[in-house]
């Protein structure tokens, strides 16, 4: 605590009290932070190696092509960073105003224009004064100085679409007059002072971003990402690339799709077709897939469980009392009882069976669904093998692993599942206590961030906000939105299908 010291006035006496020392802002700042339990690292680094290029924030392939455009302009007119930055605001302005001039309402199936619905009252009033519309922050159509850059910065350096740097620049595989035919009109665009969203409709065709399977930037798109392998690539992250392309594809071309993670996820985790196929039999990717898919089912189990058990924490209480309160939403019954009660995971053929999917969708309440979850999935340890094992355990016996949870019930089999819950709530709770003093952090103004929504004082637990439960992402759904609106996918009839140029160019 900072030491009190007293302030003498003119005459030599204490007029009064400072706080010090004075040398830093006092304060501890305890914003909540993202994964508290961290067990979504082996996912999130799997799905990285798997999908490389795309990412959770970039479902859009046309911003790879209008990021180049920009890079090409800056580069060709020795723009500085800052006449850039305005230009590319300017021009992902001009990229949602006509995307929305094109779509009024929701596009079917693809998520809407970055930035349309911040610009929303003003596309609806029908003109969009560029000059405030491109101003970075709150009032803006973004608040980053950069605009959606940032996002896709990484993916276009990995797609060598871009070259590392502090504003954007032409990469060794970027198509410049590709970029410049498909987008070159949004330059134009981005020069005007106010654009008027009627006048826009007629350049939805050639300018939105669902019109990129189209044109030049889609077509050159569309073979980076997917352009065949030659013997130089051998283990890079584009043949890795290129794998998950083909393996969505020909699940697309086989099953009936509406929602990639989904339907597609589905697949990659349960049955025999990954196997058996003709096609995806001969694709390595395979296995990590079924492993990654089938091991976020315990990330998405423990997240939701311990978001759970956060809701419960409503005032002060303490963690006897939270442990208690888990342990009465369950059956009284043993640990071998409650293993019993479980699905079948494995066929007779030994293809894994759908237990997950089915106790999430079956509507049982939580805890108990999720718990039932974990249990399921923790047999996987014992029925995976070879490679398919190797990309489902990830780090071996970690804690809160598919091994652990099956260690913890095994050795637990004679007690009750509700004593269980009570230590497993104990271990939860020292456990976000860890990671989020391991996370913190002193800032440059001498505060300290503590990442953490859940507190412990003198015994007592109390919350600062939520904890969301949402599955960590697959990036199927980006990639499969990218592939669409670059001409390798098309939704047509309440499903996904394989396009010509996407059949020439995966096989």
């Amino acid at each position: 605590m900072a030491e009190q010291v007293p302030a003498l006035d003119e005459a030599g006496t204490a007029a009064g009290l400072v706080e010090g020392p004075g040398w830093s802002r006092p304060g501890l700042d305890v914003a909540a932070g993202r994964y508290p339990l961290s067990v979504e690292r082996h996912v999130m680094r799997m799905v990285d190696r798997l999908v490389p290029g795309v990412t959770a924030v970039t479902p859009h392939a046309r911003y790879y092509a209008l990021h180049g455009l920009v890079a090409t302009h800056a580069e060709e007119n020795g723009l500085t960073a800052p006449i850039t930055q305005v230009l590319l605001r300017r021009a992902e302005v001009a990229l949602a105003a006509v995307s929305f001039a094109h779509h009024p309402q929701a596009l079917e199936r693809l998520p809407r224009a970055h930035g349309v619905d911040a610009l929303a009252r003003r596309l609806h009033t029908g003109n969009v004064t560029m000059a405030e519309a491109e101003v970075p922050g709150k009032d803006g159509y973004v608040r980053n100085s950069w605009g959606f850059w940032g996002p896709y910065a990484g993916s276009e350096v990995a797609l060598g679409i871009l070259s590392p740097g502090a504003m954007p620049a032409p990469g060794p595989r970027l198509d410049r007059a590709a970029v410049r035919d498909g987008l070159g009109e949004l330059l134009e665009l981005a020069a005007e002072d106010t654009l008027h969203v009627d006048d826009l409709a007629s350049l939805g065709g050639q300018l939105c971003v669902c019109a990129g399977d189209d044109h030049p930037d889609g077509t050159w798109l569309a073979n980076l990402m997917c352009k065949p392998i030659s013997s130089a690539e051998a283990g890079s992250r584009s043949v890795t690339r290129r794998q998950t392309i083909q393996l969505l594809c020909r699940v697309v071309a086989t099953h009936p799709v509406v929602h990639f993670t989904r339907d597609v996820g589905h697949v990659l985790a349960f049955g025999d077709f990954l196997t058996t196929d003709v096609v995806t039999s001969d694709i390595d990717a395979v296995t990590a897939w079924r492993g990654v898919v089938l091991r976020n089912y315990s990330v998405g189990a423990w997240r939701r469980l311990w978001s759970w058990l956060v809701e419960q924490v409503d005032g002060l209480i303490s963690v006897e009392e939270l442990a208690d309160r888990f342990a009465e939403q369950l059956p009284d019954v043993t640990v071998t009882a409650f293993l019993s009660s479980l699905p079948a995971t494995q066929s007779r053929d030994g293809a894994p069976l759908p237990a997950e999917h089915d106790l999430r969708w079956a509507g049982e309440a939580l805890p108990l669904a999720e718990l039932r979850v974990l249990a399921t999935n923790a047999r996987r340890v014992d029925e995976l093998t070879g490679r398919f094992r190797d990309s489902f355990l990830g780090q071996r016996g970690i804690e809160l692993g598919p091994e652990w949870v099956h260690r913890r019930l095994d050795e637990a089999r004679p007690m009750k599942l509700r004593d269980v819950a009570r230590r497993l709530t104990h271990d939860l709770v020292a456990r976000s206590q860890r990671i989020a003093l391991a996370k913190a952090r002193r800032r440059a103004d001498g505060t300290m961030w503590l990442p953490t929504r859940l507190h412990e004082r003198g015994g007592l637990l109390y919350r600062t906000s939520q904890e969301g439960r949402g599955d960590v992402g697959l990036r199927l759904d980006q990639l499969g939105t990218v592939l669409a609106t670059c001409g390798v996918l098309h939704y047509q009839d309440q499903h996904w299908s394989v396009t010509d140029r996407g059949r020439a160019l995966i096989e």
